[in-house]
């Protein structure tokens, strides 16, 4: 079964332009977020709907694409109830194609929706405090710090995950650590990063968000 055409999504869009995929978001945001963000177009399937650029051509990788794409997703994330980003570059040959990969997995999406409906993103860095070393043998090394903190901050989150590549090749760098927070316990949350900070002598957390929920969601592209 192939999903009606819906004014505003893929009725509107020319029948043979490629679509750049920017998020999945609810189907009943798509009023308010195609007032926000008219340079997008959405395409609807039941309960979820596709952001997507119209006529993306060749995908691209660069650093300008790939800011442009966060920059798209942010965008969404002010206005909508809930956000699942698509990776950069994922792009569909016409609306059709898109249609039918919506109607494939309309479930999951829904599901993924949900997940992260009210939460955003937050990450914390822990890094070695070079200048704040200490020699006490009672205090546990960065590395061991770091673990207990991330150990702390798991249980104010609705789930963690390690990110990848996290620890970099600066020296100072341990591990980077995803949380996805309820941004009603947002606030408590950073606080809580500030309390680990500082009970710990020779370790430095940093934390960076809201975020959409990048590491959180997957979208499957195979049948």
């Amino acid at each position: 079964m192939t999903p009606a055409p819906t004014p505003g999504s893929a009725a509107a869009i020319r029948a043979k332009a490629e679509l750049r995929l920017v998020a999945i978001v609810h189907a009943r945001d798509v009023d308010g977020l195609a007032g926000a963000n008219p340079e997008l177009q959405f395409v609807a399937f039941r309960d979820v709907a596709a952001a997507v650029r119209a006529g993306a051509g060749r995908p691209a990788t660069d650093e300008p694409a790939l800011l442009a794409h966060h920059r798209d997703v942010a965008a969404l994330a002010r206005t909508a109830t809930s956000v699942v980003p698509a990776p950069p570059a994922t792009q569909f040959r016409n609306p059709a194609a898109l249609g039918q990969w919506l109607e494939l997995h309309a479930s999951a999406l829904d599901e993924a929706l949900a997940h992260v409906e009210g939460r955003a993103m937050a990450r914390v860095t822990a890094c070695r405090d070079l200048e704040g070393a200490s020699s006490d043998p009672a205090v546990l090394p960065p590395s061991a710090a770091a673990a207990e903190s991330f150990r702390v901050l798991r249980r104010h989150a609705v789930a963690a995950v390690p990110v990848a590549g996290g620890a970099a090749g600066d020296g100072t760098t341990i591990a980077t650590e995803a949380f996805l927070v309820d941004r009603v316990q947002w606030d408590a949350f950073a606080a809580e990063v500030v309390a680990e900070d500082e009970r710990s002598p020779g370790l430095l957390l940093r934390l960076t968000g809201p975020w959409p929920p990048y590491d959180f969601v997957r979208l499957q592209f195979t049948a």
